[in-house]
């Protein structure tokens, strides 16, 4: 299969959503929806999600290119809509996920790709990706989710990297803040391990909940998401996770909490 979500069998609460299409992971119609059926497939107890390229024995791989620009350079109008919603669904799926998601950006990751990793929590890539949106090259304006580049880096180094469509390398974009991690590639996949591991750690429940608020915060101003999320947080109380965890605190040791 071209998209593949597995459960880790000693933390089902970690999930794996991985890519491996064609030699770039270039993007069509048909691989968005497999990606959208994937993440809409993740199970309600898995409370982290990494997305990432099947990587090789011998290196690290990038996450997708982008669209598939020798399948899409001959789509109508009607077509044409009908991928970009095909897009935002699968990007709109990672953004309400109740997991919280890492993307592995690792070597390159451009176009449409590049607005699905900045619809995760976590991006991490090595400091000689390459990264952006070079749609304006190729006879396209940056829609849709491309606007989560304004929050996070402003309005001045959006319009240079989208308006000059020219790609920048991974230790550019994590002096900008648009990924959270930028290593070298011998270092990329332990810091994904223990970026993972440092959130599996963490009580699904509370992480879920958590996820939950960030959301609310997003989608109905931070005013309102502010005052909406009581109600989360009030259930965290007398949780068996809030109540170990709290402990585990005061008692200066690990918590261990209740499976998901």
């Amino acid at each position: 299969m071209s998209v593949t979500l597995t459960q880790e069998p000693d933390r089902p609460h970690v999930a794996h959503l991985r890519l491996d299409a064609n030699e770039l992971n270039l993007l069509s119609l048909e691989l968005a929806h497999d990606v959208r059926d994937a993440i809409e497939s993740t199970p309600a107890a898995v409370s982290v999600l990494t997305i990432a390229a099947s990587q090789p024995d011998n290196g690290v791989r990038g996450l997708t290119a982008g669209l598939d620009l020798e399948w899409a350079r001959d789509l109508t109008p009607h077509e044409g809509q009908d991928l970009l919603v095909a897009f935002y669904d699968m990007i709109q799926a990672i953004r309400d996920l109740e997991a919280v998601t890492v993307c592995g950006c690792g070597t390159y990751t451009l176009g449409v790709g590049f607005e699905l990793a900045m619809a995760c929590e976590f991006r991490v890539t090595t400091d000689d990706a390459t990264l952006g949106l070079p749609e304006v090259n190729v006879g396209l304006p940056t829609v849709i989710h491309g606007g989560l580049l304004l929050r996070l880096v402003g309005e001045g180094i959006a319009n240079e990297l989208i308006y000059r469509g020219d790609p920048i390398d991974g230790a550019r974009a994590s002096e900008l803040g648009i990924v959270t991690d930028s290593v070298a590639v011998d270092e990329y996949t332990d810091t994904m391990d223990d970026l993972v591991s440092d959130l599996a750690v963490k009580s699904p429940h509370v992480l879920t909940l958590q996820k939950r608020v960030m959301n609310r915060f997003r989608s109905n101003g931070l005013e309102s998401g502010m005052a909406g999320s009581i109600g989360d947080i009030g259930r965290a109380f007398g949780s068996y996770d809030q109540r170990e965890a709290m402990a585990a605190f005061l008692e200066d040791r690990e918590p261990e909490f209740e499976e998901p």
